[in-house]
């Protein structure tokens, strides 16, 4: 039974990374990357700061970018669209239930993700070594940890597609991105915050709300700061605890919602 079930949640991770690799978004976020990636060179040159510095830091914030796009233009209209041209039906009558859908649809837009951060890393790790610079493993794990956080993305853009209809949920997933990223400016506000009418409001946010920041080590990189390996495992840990999170609340919520 539990071989079916895995069967059945692979099947549909294959069918939504066919039909990924065949939506038009991807190429050209992918295009973007590259162009982006092919500007940064000349960027360096026109920098003051060491070419190879700002090569590390600008490659890295184009992968960020390039995976929030695709998690709000892809991963969010992929339910939606799954409705409005009534598709998911032909799948929900069959011995499949919801929450398996939602998984493999997760699975595959994952693998897509994962896929797509191969050509990019390919791409930026050759730029960089065309310029001088050296492939680190910390610089692989920055690029792992960019790949987790997007993972989360993806799983909250799932998460707000059971809630509400595609657009609201790419206005909800932009969000979502702009204030985890912030989130360490929120902690801030709750010290200046003490004893005034909402500081309970801004602690429960602060601590539901996953801190993006965690997968943000471009710094540490661009100015050679060594973090221990235990961060990396941890801040992957806090990827998958946020991404299985956000995966079982939208499971809960489309087998609750009435199509």
């Amino acid at each position: 039974m539990k071989g079916l079930r895995m069967r059945a949640i692979f099947q549909i991770a294959v069918n939504t990374f066919k039909e990924t690799i065949r939506n038009n978004v991807l190429y050209i976020v992918l295009f973007f990357v590259v162009a982006l990636i092919v500007l940064s060179v000349f960027v360096a040159d026109w920098s003051v700061f060491a070419r190879i510095q700002v090569m590390q830091d600008f490659g890295l914030a184009t992968m960020s970018l390039a995976g929030l796009l695709l998690a709000v233009f892809i991963g969010v209209g992929m339910l939606g669209r799954e409705v409005s041209q009534k598709t998911l039906y032909q799948v929900i009558t069959k011995p499949i239930s919801r929450a398996q859908f939602v998984c493999g649809k997760y699975a595959g837009l994952l693998t897509t993700l994962l896929l797509t951060y191969a050509a990019m890393s390919t791409m930026f790790l050759c730029t960089l070594v065309y310029l001088g610079g050296t492939i680190k493993l910390s610089l692989l794990c920055a690029v792992l940890l960019i790949w987790a956080e997007m993972s989360v993305v993806i799983s909250a853009s799932i998460f707000f597609s059971t809630l509400t209809s595609p657009m609201l949920a790419s206005f909800f997933s932009l969000a979502f991105y702009v204030a985890g990223h912030l989130n360490d400016l929120l902690s801030i506000k709750l010290v200046a915050a003490r004893g005034s009418l909402y500081p309970r409001l801004l602690t429960a946010i602060y601590y539901v709300l996953p801190n993006l920041e965690h997968f943000n080590v471009r710094d540490n990189i661009v100015y050679g700061i060594v973090l221990p390996p235990a961060y990396y495992v941890l801040a992957l840990v806090y990827g998958i605890l946020y991404s299985a999170l956000f995966l079982a609340l939208s499971c809960v919520l489309f087998d609750a919602k009435d199509l």
